[in-house]
């Protein structure tokens, strides 16, 4: 009777090893230690160019805990990251709502969205140096105009795409237009909310590394720029990898926030409201 029962549950511990085997998490865990060997064993042969991540490790500590060069350079740059995104975020989401209940303010505002949201950041930045300087005024500029554009355009088609049934209604049940944007426009355009200010905080990043390379004033850009200069690779991919990891957390915390706040999607229900 016991070796029946051990060899029914053989198949299926064999089965939920294979099953654990195949999830996404073993997965990913399978794909960067593979890609972390094979990135030791040539970043070892090519140390110039590509260092290793053993080195890159080293180096990591040093920059945070010896000389805290990345920690200061990343107090730098999130104060002007951070106020310029608030604003971005609330002027965008606000304009991308009146654009797409307002059709004379769709209108009006429309080709000035589209020709800034389409214009490269990088173009504007010797004018902006001109009209506000440099160092956080700078910083403040580049993150809002690079954020702001996204937001308006994808909260507004958004709130446009709310089934119209649902919006005539709440028109039937003589609902106001603010209850109807708070229980029917708002519930309903919330997944392009989100992805409108995932797409903006991303932009927002590469805005202001961008402004402080092109700029080369203080902060996470200047630091890549001086540790390029004297050829330190194993240093200059700590900063590289800090952005990365960074944007990688302000993406999973917009989701968490997403997820929390329309779980009839995650339901699969598609209930709004």
């Amino acid at each position: 009777m016991e070796e029946t029962a051990s060899l029914d549950r053989g198949p299926t511990v064999l089965a939920r090893t294979i099953r654990a085997a195949r999830s996404p998490r073993a997965i990913r865990i399978a794909s960067v230690i593979m890609v972390l060997i094979v990135w030791e064993i040539f970043g070892r042969a090519n140390p110039l160019f590509t260092s290793y991540p053993t080195a890159i490790a080293s180096a990591a500590v040093d920059l945070l805990f010896g000389e805290a060069e990345l920690i200061e350079a990343f107090g730098v740059t999130l104060p002007g990251l951070a106020a310029g995104y608030l604003i971005a975020a609330s002027v965008g989401v606000t304009l991308g709502f009146a654009m797409a209940a307002n059709r004379t303010l769709d209108i009006a505002l429309d080709p000035y969205v589209t020709a800034l949201y389409a214009t490269p950041r990088i173009t504007l930045i010797p004018l902006l140096v001109l009209w506000v300087g440099i160092d956080f005024k700078l910083r403040l500029a580049i993150v809002v105009l690079s954020a702001i554009f996204p937001i308006i355009i994808n909260v507004r088609d958004g709130a446009k795409v709310v089934h119209r049934v649902l919006v005539d209604v709440a028109r039937c049940f003589s609902a106001s237009r603010w209850q109807t944007f708070r229980t029917v426009t708002l519930p309903g355009s919330l997944p392009f909310l989100f992805v409108a200010l995932r797409i903006g905080a991303q932009r927002a990043i590469i805005g202001v590394i961008v402004a402080e390379m092109t700029s080369a004033i203080a902060g996470t850009g200047r630091l890549l720029l001086d540790l390029a200069q004297f050829f330190q690779t194993d240093r200059l991919f700590v900063p590289i990898l800090a952005i990365g990891f960074f944007s990688i957390l302000v993406t999973w915390a917009l989701q968490r926030l997403h997820d929390t706040l329309t779980p009839w999607e995650r339901l699969g229900t598609g209930r709004i409201g």
